[in-house]
């Protein structure tokens, strides 16, 4: 992995560490299933480096899990964010409203470190049958050498908790396979 990329994805691990507090980070072998929502231990190739459980410092939070594979960066969440009720569909206001906190997460990475960042396209994930599953926001994340690098984030609604996604350090094609191998995991093709 370049040096730059490994600065940018250290700077997003510590700015989300400083954002959700010091959450409980287990080492845990084999699968992790939380909130009747599973973390495999690898997928699409990635291998699980972190699992966290937030809970302790601020209910709501959940859980996450950290992959890794080559210079894919990508932190997995289920989460609640303290609501009864979620609606199942990713264009729901509920659900627009944490990708535009993410985003503003994203965006607060400027301040105090010399990272420009910059706000790219939204899109959206389909599963197999064409139902959006996530919407997303992509970023470029310009580090001291002034060479861009990709970060993605996606929210969309699994299991009845918000399901968000991080993935930084590959091209928009790498997230969206990364992504869809969860679409595909949380809602088979059949």
């Amino acid at each position: 992995m370049p040096a730059v990329t490994r600065i940018v994805c250290v700077v997003l691990i510590a700015f989300l560490s400083a954002v959700t507090g010091a959450a409980a980070q287990t080492s845990v072998k084999g699968p992790v299933t939380v909130f009747d929502f599973t973390f495999p231990e690898e997928i699409a190739g990635a291998q699980r480096i972190s699992f966290r459980d937030y809970r302790s410092i601020r209910p709501g939070l959940g859980y996450s899990a950290g992959y890794q594979q080559g210079n894919l960066i990508g932190t997995v969440y289920i989460y609640d964010d303290g609501k009864q009720s979620i609606p199942d569909d990713p264009q729901s206001p509920l659900v627009k409203a944490q990708l535009e906190q993410s985003r503003r997460d994203v965006l607060g990475l400027r301040q105090g470190v010399r990272v420009k960042v910059d706000v790219k396209e939204d899109f959206t994930i389909e599963d197999a049958h064409g139902r959006t599953r996530l919407i997303c926001t992509a970023f470029a994340i310009t580090g001291e050498d002034g060479r861009p690098r990709d970060s993605f984030s996606c929210v969309g609604v699994a299991k009845s908790k918000f399901l968000k996604f991080r993935i930084s350090g590959v091209s928009q094609a790498e997230a969206r396979r990364f992504a869809n191998a969860w679409i595909d995991l949380l809602w088979p093709p059949s």
